[in-house]
């Protein structure tokens, strides 16, 4: 793999789970105990540790292996079926056959419905990895009625990568076009960016995923962001990340100026954090009329994030007049563009047929989505269709996973069901 941009690892046979970790078994193996358990298989953590060496940008983990435990007859015993939850490194999209704690299903004619589905799709040209695997799994829920759901586990991947070849090229004029002069400029990387970079900028460098605010080292991002500023001044990216170092430490005042410096250099993400300011009443009177004209410039511009937030307020009536037909185009227009938080508020227009006819199918694939990259209210959104049975059987295991899985995230929706679940 060394020298390589892709890796790809894929498995099928059987899998066990020990103590939380996850094991590969070799066709060989024949344990007695749970300690022949780590002798004789092979821990996919190893797996992981080798792809991260080699250096290779993206890493893709495929794992059509989560069966019954293949020893019980022997002793050794596996606390759950399946595999246990992992959690993906940095650049790695990990698929597995379903999902954790879940068994999979063997077919009936030597191709389980995961392989099957993944052979099929992954030769479609065009396809990225999301569309790949999102695809695969409801392939496999199809063809199981509902018995498997496949699972992804994807942390952010920079670039983008085809199993069969790209796509056609987007006409011109579907393209944002970029700020003037040297607003962008990301070939160049300094610490400013590695720490203070913000998650589904589009005027990042492409080889960071971005940090969430709350997670920002404010002492170290604030020195980093000075000398980046001072170094490269006509960069309006790093004016825009020392205000979200600013907006960390609360200072909004300093926040805005940084903002609007980076705004009137072109910098779309800026113009939306300028409207986020106004509709939080952060350093300012809230002023949501304000935040919507700030959020259609940055739209204007080209960043999809602001589409979500400008049509939360066309949904909600805040600052526009209700329009929930334009809602819908804006957040269909930010979930092709690949934002997770458009395709969970599209989906609940579906799920509660708010300027939409209800459609619990429709609400139920943008969900899951938005769960595939990460989105927790996306991921309780799912856990809400399978507690109430919304085109899907009512399974309140599966939805206690979902909610579980969001909660853990964070969501404090998914936390208020799993406390009426257990009422």
């Amino acid at each position: 793999m060394t020298g390589a941009d892709v890796a790809l690892f894929y498995y099928a046979g059987h899998g066990v789970e020990s103590h939380g970790l996850n094991y590969l078994v070799p066709v060989d193996a024949h344990p007695l105990d749970e300690a022949d358990v780590f002798t004789q298989t092979t821990g996919i953590s190893a797996v992981f540790d080798l792809m991260e060496k080699s250096g290779t940008r993206i890493n893709l983990v495929l794992l059509a292996a989560c069966r019954d435990n293949p020893f019980r007859d022997s002793g050794v015993r596996s606390t759950t079926s399946g595999l246990a939850q992992m959690q993906a490194p940095l650049g790695t999209l990990i698929s597995f056959a379903t999902q954790p704690r879940s068994v999979s299903l063997d077919g009936d004619d030597g191709h389980s419905p995961y392989s099957r589905a993944l052979a099929e799709i992954m030769q479609r040209p065009g396809f990225g990895l999301f569309r790949t695997f999102n695809e695969v799994g409801l392939a496999v829920e199809k063809a199981t009625h509902g018995q498997q759901l496949p699972w992804v586990s994807s942390s952010p991947i920079n670039g983008n990568f085809y199993f069969a070849g790209k796509p056609a090229a987007i006409e011109a004029s579907q393209a944002p076009a970029p700020p003037s002069g040297d607003a962008l400029r990301r070939d160049i990387v300094t610490d400013c960016d590695r720490l203070a970079a913000m998650p589904y900028d589009t005027g990042r460098s492409p080889n960071l995923a971005g940090i969430e605010i709350d997670k920002i080292d404010v002492k170290a991002a604030a020195a980093a962001c000075n000398d980046a500023m001072a170094r490269y001044p006509d960069v309006a990216r790093f004016a825009f990340e020392a205000g979200r170092v600013a907006t960390a430490r609360k200072d909004h005042a300093e926040a805005r100026r940084l903002y609007e410096k980076a705004a009137g250099a072109g910098y779309a993400m800026a113009m939306n954090n300028i409207g986020g300011l106004y509709e939080g009443g952060q350093g300012v009177p809230v002023n949501d009329a304000e935040a919507a004209r700030w959020y259609a410039k940055a739209v204007a511009a080209g960043e999809p994030i602001a589409m979500v937030d400008l049509g939360w307020l066309y949904e909600t009536g805040h600052g526009v007049a209700k329009d929930l037909a334009e809602a819908r185009r804006l957040y269909e227009t930010a979930a092709k563009a690949g934002v997770p938080a458009a395709m969970n508020n599209l989906g609940l227009l579906y799920l509660y047929g708010k300027g939409v006819r209800r459609d619990y199918a429709e609400a139920r694939r943008l969900f899951e989505q938005g769960s595939a990259l990460g989105e927790p209210s996306a991921m309780n959104g799912l856990g809400a269709i399978y507690k109430d049975g919304a085109s899907v059987p009512r399974d309140l295991k599966v939805a206690r996973q979902w909610f579980e899985k969001a909660a853990a995230l964070g969501d404090p929706e998914a936390r208020q069901n799993l406390r009426e679940m257990r009422r």
